[in-house]
């Protein structure tokens, strides 16, 4: 399959579904612009909630998001001051004050959710799936920390969420963290569908986990992964306790993703410790995104191409989660 026809075909393939594409602590009084699936979008507060229209003026076409919000509910371009309420339609044009506004004075709008400290978007009708869960946000169990965000990643976002998903990596890109060289043996894996996710599980002796971070003691962690096209939720559970990783994946485009990044954590509740975790976390990111970045193509070759080599065991979690991406009619190059 051609490139821009793969590209075309991966947008579309994703745009039922929502994506996070900023943390709510960005989203102010300002309007603020971004991209997703190649799409550039605005995002604003009107009437006390996020709303997205496309970054685009009705009038000559200048971008939104240099604007500003008036009067807390509506968004004007800077241009000519046109402005528009949260449905895209345009109920303000200071040039022309008493007339009937144009019927076709309005930009499209689109479904926004705020969940998690995350601003979450849908292209169209989200049907596909709902916005990936995260229960242990709510949990009073849990001390969870604020989202992380990471600059633009040169990689699709299902490589993302295949390098979080594949643990036979960890003595290699991660020695002394989260695995280590002198054992790469892969765990026995489980894998199947659940919903709209695909579930991985397994045990693993790791150096450095949870409250140990960074020490060198070992201890055996159970993992259970949620993974959708463009998240993954990882539950790793230890004697220590539980610590879960959430990492949502903005597509901005086929080549280039967003990675947003919190922790929970039922133990060690002070949060005077969250900065340790996420810096831990950071440090793993700095790792995995060498790599990943460095993979071709960008999007996925299709399994039955041998492109990628996988081997079974090891690679079970890696096989199942791009077999279901065919399934799900998103495109390999």
């Amino acid at each position: 399959m051609e490139i821009s026809v793969a590209a075309d075909r991966f947008r579309a393939a994703l745009a039922n579904r929502w994506h996070a594409v900023l943390t709510a602590a960005e989203l102010l009084d300002r309007p603020v612009g971004v991209q997703l699936l190649g799409r550039p979008l605005v995002l604003a507060r009107l009437r006390g909630r996020p709303a997205c229209l496309d970054d685009v003026c009705r009038h000559l076409g200048a971008a939104l998001s240099l604007g500003e919000v008036v009067d807390g509910h509506a968004l004007r371009c800077s241009y000519h001051g046109w402005a528009y309420d949260g449905g895209g339609r345009c109920v303000d044009i200071p040039a022309r004050r008493g007339a009937p506004i144009p019927r076709g004075a309005q930009v499209a709008s689109y479904p926004t959710e705020e969940r998690y400290g995350l601003i979450w978007v849908c292209l169209e009708t989200p049907e596909a799936a709902a916005i990936p869960e995260l229960p242990e946000f709510s949990d009073p169990a849990f001390r969870v920390t604020a989202p992380r965000t990471y600059e633009p990643w040169r990689a699709s976002a299902p490589r993302v969420v295949m390098g979080a998903l594949d643990d036979t990596h960890f003595g290699w890109v991660h020695p002394g963290l989260l695995g280590d060289p002198d054992t790469p043996e892969a765990p026995d894996h489980e894998a199947h569908r659940e919903g709209d996710y695909l579930i991985t599980s397994y045990s693993v002796e790791q150096p450095g986990t949870l409250s140990s971070m960074g020490t060198g003691i070992c201890e055996t962690v159970n993992y259970r992964n949620a993974a959708t096209p463009t998240s993954i939720r990882l539950v790793k559970r230890s004697a220590t306790g539980t610590y879960v990783i959430f990492m949502a994946v903005q597509p901005v485009d086929t080549d280039r993703s967003h990675v947003y990044l919190l922790t929970a954590r039922d133990f060690d509740l002070d949060p005077a410790g969250d900065e340790r975790y996420l810096t831990f976390e950071d440090t793993l990111q700095a790792q995995d995104r060498v790599v990943i970045e460095s993979q071709r193509p960008w999007l996925l070759p299709p399994l039955e191409s041998r492109l990628a080599l996988y081997i079974r065991p090891a690679d079970l979690p890696l096989i199942e989660f791009q077999r279901w991406l065919e399934e799900l009619g998103i495109p390999q190059v």
